[in-house]
């Protein structure tokens, strides 16, 4: 069978409509010898007759009747997706990935009011540590992500959207970083693909601090609970650290320990009208 063309499906629907060749010849604005072509073409397509030919007109089949009642269903469904795309209206599925401290007060802010305004726009919002997001944007699996940043890489673009103030979590009898006995206390972080524990790692190591250990935990709500039990300290971001979490708790800042910006980053050849109108209005600040 050859490959059916939505031209021959109009052309069969508006005889089928029309009565005849040249009612539908006019309706069209061809000749009627055009129409007869494309219908015999279609008629080798699906390899049954759909008219039968009497006296110069045209007779539907009962296989024209059944098939008509398919292709005037295609041919709707195209004359729709003329039209699927308005204007500066924004329409499409947007692959978005996300850290845990974008998701815990940032998008939230804003997510809800860009659903409402742009309800034609799908989004698929996906939880991932910093370096997977990396990864994620280089194998095209997201088309945006709210990761640590800037990144230096030649393929990838990146914007500034918020920062974050990191934390230095020590049970509440402790006062300063000073008071921690660090060669007897543990140190709960984040697996090693997360960006706040390549930070604080850092800073230890300025700092010529050495913990006893540290120790891998991809849970605040479980660091929060060792912390205040007295079983080691951490670093997180301050909004992951909610009131809820605070009591049995003292977050400090040093002075040297470096913010958390966060930005946007996408691929430099994956840029379409959608993903940078998506862009800009994370930089819109909330109202």
């Amino acid at each position: 069978m050859d490959s059916l063309k939505l031209a021959q499906l109009r052309f069969f629907c508006e005889v089928m409509e029309a009565g005849s060749v040249v009612a539908a010849s006019r309706r069209l604005n061809c000749v009627a010898s055009n129409v007869t072509a494309r219908l015999r073409e279609l008629e080798q397509s699906v390899g049954q007759p759909l008219f039968l030919r009497e006296k110069g007109r045209l007779v539907e089949t009962p296989s024209g009747r059944a098939f008509y009642a398919q292709a005037r269903e295609v041919v709707q469904k195209a004359s729709a997706l003329e039209h699927f795309f308005k204007p500066d209206v924004p329409r499409g599925v947007l692959r978005l990935g996300a850290l845990d401290v974008a998701l815990q007060h940032f998008l939230p802010q804003c997510l809800p009011s860009f659903m409402q305004t742009f309800p034609d726009v799908e989004l698929t919002v996906l939880k991932r540590a910093s370096y997977t997001l990396e990864q994620m944007l280089m194998e095209r699996a997201v088309d945006l992500a709210l990761t640590d940043g800037p990144i230096q890489h030649p393929l990838l673009e990146s914007r500034l959207v918020f920062t974050e103030c990191l934390r230095l979590v020590a049970p509440a009898q402790i006062a300063s970083p000073g008071e921690i006995d660090w060669a007897n206390t543990d140190v709960l972080l984040f697996n090693s693909d997360c960006f706040y524990r390549s930070v604080f790692e850092a800073w230890m190591q300025k700092n010529g601090v050495v913990p006893r250990r540290v120790q891998t935990i991809e849970s605040y709500h479980v660091i929060f609970a060792c912390v205040r039990a007295g079983l080691g300290v951490c670093c997180c971001p301050d909004v992951m650290l909610p009131a809820a979490h605070a009591h049995g708790l003292h977050a400090m800042t040093p002075p040297d320990l470096p913010e958390a910006p966060v930005y946007s980053v996408w691929r430099r050849d994956g840029v379409t009208p959608l993903l940078m109108w998506f862009v800009d209005y994370l930089g819109t600040p909330a109202e």
